[in-house]
Parts: structure tokens; sequence; C-alpha cells
């Protein structure tokens, strides 16, 4: 029996995937409804399942949807993961107001959390993929994913929910957090569902909670995870006061922010749109591919703020691929992906910065005649 709580925003699509990721049969189904996913783990032998990262106010793609928030942490060492997941929870808890048992962590499968197991791994870090959902590999990579609810802050539908998870993402990595993805942020993003097993290491995906990533040494995971566990126990999402104000406000800012935004694009517009000195000598820069794979970030959301077809988006990084040999075609394919929420990265980035022109360009005079029209006129 389904059982159906209080919160409108309940429904998610279940996937399974076939081989290189493509998608075989998809679902609609509600968050609690166990009978469904026993069957379909049943029916599919428990491998390449899936849920939507967005939820839905209704069975239907059309519906309005919001998404929990969610960060996924990826090594080839368990232990780093571990480690990683424990900071990023008591960070969410302490400067998102959200108590640790509202969080719900996923460890999908992989690694050992030895050295051994690392650099037997190591060739593959950057290489081999998990199909079309995600960046990390099926090749024993460890990950984990951890999870905040909607119910929990309240969250409602908003087109800008990808771009604030991927802020909040940006600022954890800024704040000394290792082992996070960015670049799992686009809309049609995938998590592996609990209780379903990893094809490449014959383990289950199992919930934990925060109080054994604590006491449980990666091996120990390890071994928890060769049996199914019980998902609907280790948490308990409900409505948080105080992280409904965070979020409330956090989206109000990312609002005014996007109608900054969207005023700089109109300026940009108004006498025929340029791109700025800074982005075409990024685009030709000999970079590391830490720095290559962000040049394509700020590239491909500046050319879609300016209405660029998604072709024309990934010319442009095929460009900085070929000259800095990022080699990453998925990682690449989501950056496209997150690029349809439209941004300019800003003059103070560290990348554009670099390549500032003397004195200021065009940019920086439109920025200025937002801010103090007054003197234009």
């Amino acid at each position: 029996m389904v059982e159906v709580n209080d919160n409108p925003c309940s429904w998610v699509e279940l996937v399974v995937t076939g081989l290189g990721g493509s998608i075989v049969k998809k679902q609609w189904v509600h968050n609690n409804d166990y009978q469904t996913k026993d069957c379909w783990r049943q029916k599919y032998k428990d491998k390449n399942l899936f849920f939507s990262a967005a939820c839905f106010y209704s069975p239907e793609k059309s519906a309005k949807c919001t998404a929990s928030l969610y960060f996924v942490l990826q090594s080839h060492n368990l232990e780093d993961i571990r480690e990683a997941a424990i900071k990023t929870c008591f960070y969410i808890s302490d400067n998102f107001s959200i108590p640790q048992d509202c969080i719900e962590v996923i460890y999908t499968g992989g690694g050992n959390g030895t050295d051994a197991d690392a650099a037997a791994s190591i060739a593959a870090d950057n290489t081999s993929e998990r199909g079309e959902n995600s960046l990390n590999s099926d090749r024993a990579a460890a990950e984990m994913v951890i999870l905040i609810a909607p119910i929990v802050f309240a969250g409602q539908p908003t087109p800008l929910m990808p771009l604030i998870n991927y802020d909040l993402a940006r600022q954890l990595v800024k704040d000394g957090i290792e082992k996070i993805d960015i670049d799992v942020y686009h809309r049609n993003y995938l998590i592996r569902l609990p209780n379903s097993i990893h094809p490449e290491t014959g383990r289950y995906v199992i919930p934990l909670t925060i109080k054994e990533l604590l006491y449980m040494y990666a091996s120990a995971i390890v071994e928890l995870s060769k049996n199914p566990r019980a998902e609907d126990s280790l948490i308990l999402p409900r409505t948080v006061p105080e992280a409904v104000e965070w979020f409330s406000n956090l989206l109000e800012e990312t609002e005014k922010e996007q109608e900054w935004q969207q005023r700089l694009r109109e300026l940009l517009f108004k006498d025929g749109w340029q791109i700025p000195p800074c982005y075409r000598r990024l685009i030709w820069a000999d970079l590391s591919k830490a720095q290559a794979l962000e040049a394509c970030r700020v590239i491909s959301q500046f050319y879609s703020w300016t209405k660029a077809s998604s072709d024309e988006v990934r010319h442009q990084l095929q460009q900085i691929d070929r000259r800095n040999r990022i080699d990453d075609y998925r990682r690449l394919k989501a950056i496209v992906g997150f690029a349809e929420n439209l941004k300019f990265a800003g003059c103070e980035h560290p990348l554009l910065k670099r390549f500032c022109p003397a004195g200021k360009c065009f940019m920086a005079e439109l920025i200025s005649e937002y801010e103090c029209p007054s003197l234009f006129q």
C-alpha cells in the first residue's frame, strides 16, 4: 500500500537504464510507494535502477516540480568519501539550519577505502562514467549522495532549483569540502535507487545514518552493503521552520540575482551583443584540466545567457577540449545541460580576471550603467 504524506510534491520517476546508460523504461511512483519499487527490483533483478532528483506535484512531466537538495561525493577511496560526507552533513546542519536526522545519505557502491584500491583505480578516475546519469565511474568508484527532501525546507516549484543547488555545491567546495562533484545539476539527473544492486560491484546501494558514517570504517560500510536495508526508518524528513526561513531567504537572493542578470543582458542586447575580451582569450588559453573545465562552465553559461543555441555552446567547448585535452565527453555534456541556467560569471571570477584587458571593457561599462544609470543619462 502507498503511504501518502502531506507533501504535495511527492512523485518521482523510476528509471531503468541499459548499456551505456540509455534509458530502457520509466514509471511514475509516489515517494513512499515501496511496493512498486520492490516490483521493479524483482522485474529488473535489482540492477541499473534510478529515480529522478526532481519531485513532481502529479505523475506527469508537465507538472510543477521542485527537487531535493543533493550533493554527490566521488572518489576511488571510500574512506575519503566517508570523511567528506561527514563534513558535508555537519556543514549542512550548521549553515542551512537542517537537522541531521533530516539528512539522507546513500552509499551507491564502489571503493574499499584502501590505498591499494585507489591506486588500482586511478587510471580510470577521469574517463569512465555512469552513462547518461552521472559523471562518476562504474568501475568500483565510490560515491555517496547526500539528500534533503523538499518537505524539510518547504521547497516550492521554481526553475532556479538547479542553479541554487549548483551554487551551494560550489560554496561547500570553496569552504574546503573535497570530493564534491559540481557538474550534476542538470534537469534530468538520476540517483541510484536504494536497495538496488550496483552492477559493477554486485553490492547494494544502501542508506546510511550520520552516526554510521561517524563510527564505521569504510570496510564496515562495504560489508554492510552486501545486503539490502530498510530505507524508510533511518531519517525523519519533516518541515523545519528554521530551514524554511533559510531557503526562503536564499531563493529571494537568487531571484534578485537573476533579475540583475536579466537587466544586464538587456543592456548587452541594446546595441548588438558581443563577446567580452576575457572570454575570447579564455577560449584559446592553455589551461590545466581543472581550469579548462571551469572555463567550459563559465563560457557555456555566458553563451546560453546570450541565447546561443546548444549546438553553438557545444562548438565552443569542443575548441577548449581539443586545445586542453579534457577528454571527458559526459562531463562536458552535463556542463552544456546546466548552461540553461543562464548566467554571466562576473568580472571578479578568477579565470576571467586573469584575462581581463587593461582598462575597462564594455561589460564593466554595462555593469556600471546598470548600477549607476544616472551617470549615463
